[in-house]
């Protein structure tokens, strides 16, 4: 079990500059890829695509997720002509996770990769590598998800090629990708304090903190979207509201006014958010 007073552990699977992307890829001709619709993801998809190998990508929906996060996979998988398995896992139901410890993101890592390993056996291709978006940028001190990573025997190419974040978007450009501006997010999680318990209304509350609706303008402005709109915190957290069946689809706008205070103060110090990076969706 990870402790914080451990030393950072890094598996194989997560050796930084230990083999060339391409050379991965042309000893892998079939993989399934943790897919976030994140900038280092969606690299990481096209780039095995570009490289002639077979690639399943699997995305796990829970509630600490923006429901904008699963409709910029869903455009990506579309752009591209991938087929994008969305797997729904009720990670509220996790006691051990939602009682939000130390090591709450090393146990939600070992939930969301189990969960694709699993699926990979319903769907028959038990055996298939399973990799990630991780990069040679990710600090292993800061991320409790490395252990867990190594612990499933998940693969991060990206980082075995020694390829950081600067690297990662820059090849997304070249690849005409509209995820290589894009912002990197933390989970809704992170927002809520440590050893409080997560709960639908503690998601919610976070989904409205002008941290994450000031990082939601400046993504509409990496990807291309009006910088002027500002997704309606209800809007962005539908799948946690009751009766939601009248709110605004997951990851469309819902109008060009914030929706409370929070939110315009957020809207006013959106830019400063542009560079920063956290846990989040890779």
């Amino acid at each position: 079990m990870f402790e914080q007073d451990e030393a950072p552990f890094v598996g194989l699977g997560q050796e930084a500059g230990a083999e060339a992307l391409d050379a991965f890829f042309a000893r892998t001709p079939r993989l399934a890829v943790a897919f976030s619709g994140g900038c280092d993801s969606s690299y990481l998809v096209a780039a095995a695509r570009h490289a002639g190998v077979d690639v399943r990508a699997y995305l796990v929906r829970t509630a600490f997720q923006l429901p904008c996060e699963i409709a910029d996979a869903e455009r990506l998988a579309a752009e591209l002509g991938f087929e994008l398995t969305i797997v729904d896992a009720d990670v509220l139901a996790e006691h051990a996770i939602c009682a939000n410890p130390p090591d709450r993101c090393y146990r939600c890592k070992r939930f969301i990769f189990s969960t694709i390993l699993k699926r990979l056996e319903e769907d028959g291709l038990a055996g298939t590598p399973l990799v990630d978006g991780t990069n040679a940028t990710d600090d292993p001190a800061r991320r409790p998800g490395f252990r867990a990573l190594a612990e499933l025997d998940v693969v991060s190419p990206l980082r075995r090629a020694g390829l950081g974040k600067d690297d990662v978007r820059a090849a997304s450009r070249g690849l005409g990708l509209f995820t290589a501006g894009k912002p990197s997010f933390s989970c809704l999680a992170v927002h809520v304090p440590e050893g409080e318990r997560v709960t639908a209304a503690s998601l919610k509350a976070a989904a409205r903190s002008p941290e994450v609706v000031s990082r939601l303008v400046t993504r509409n402005a990496a990807i291309g979207v009006d910088l002027d709109t500002v997704y309606s915190a209800d809007g962005v957290v539908a799948h946690l509201v009751e009766g939601a069946a009248g709110a605004t689809a997951a990851g469309a706008p819902a109008g060009g006014k914030a929706p409370n205070a929070a939110a315009a103060a957020a809207f006013g110090g959106a830019r400063a958010f542009g560079g920063m990076e956290a846990e989040g969706v890779r």
